[in-house]
């Protein structure tokens, strides 16, 4: 079976995902979390794998606006928040939690938007988000983001011990 997206069989993902694990299991005992809020079931998904694959210890991603609710107030090292695709029924719920989050300290925030607007972009870069996605982003582009969130959350030195 092919892993279309990054090109390489299902075989060396599952080695390199494990090869992974125990590289971050041997630099740092912690548990590492992320939140995902999209409208779009499919790239929670991908998102969920990807940082499944990476390492990553728990990747919430809630399906709509009441169950995000009882997210809200965990401690996340990263938070990715798709504003072209938004959960709940406002379109601005989706920019409140990007707003809430990013006024977080030690926590990353990414921010998801349409590929066309550069007020999306302006707004994501005056909230302080980490990194602004313009369109979907694939494979290889995923996994760089969750390998990258790591390495600069194993830098801060802020994750928790279990």
């Amino acid at each position: 079976m092919m892993v279309v997206a990054v090109g390489i069989t299902s075989d060396e993902v599952r080695s390199l995902a494990g090869k992974s694990a125990a590289r971050r299991s041997e630099r740092m005992p912690g548990v590492l979390k992320c939140l995902v809020v999209s409208g779009d079931e499919s790239l929670r998904h991908r998102l969920d794998t990807m940082a499944d694959l990476v390492g990553w210890s728990a990747c919430e991603t809630p399906a709509d606006a009441a169950e995000l609710r009882t997210f809200v107030e965990g401690d996340y090292h990263l938070v990715i928040v798709d504003i072209a695709r938004p959960i709940g029924e406002r379109v601005n719920d989706s920019a409140e939690i990007a707003e809430e989050f990013a006024g977080r300290p030690n926590t990353l925030v990414v921010v998801c938007g349409t590929g066309e607007s550069v007020d999306e972009e302006l707004w994501a870069r005056q909230l302080g988000a980490w990194v602004y996605l313009p369109g979907l982003s694939e494979g290889d582009a995923l996994m760089s983001l969750f390998s990258e969130a790591q390495r600069v959350v194993e830098r801060r030195g802020v994750f928790q011990y279990v």
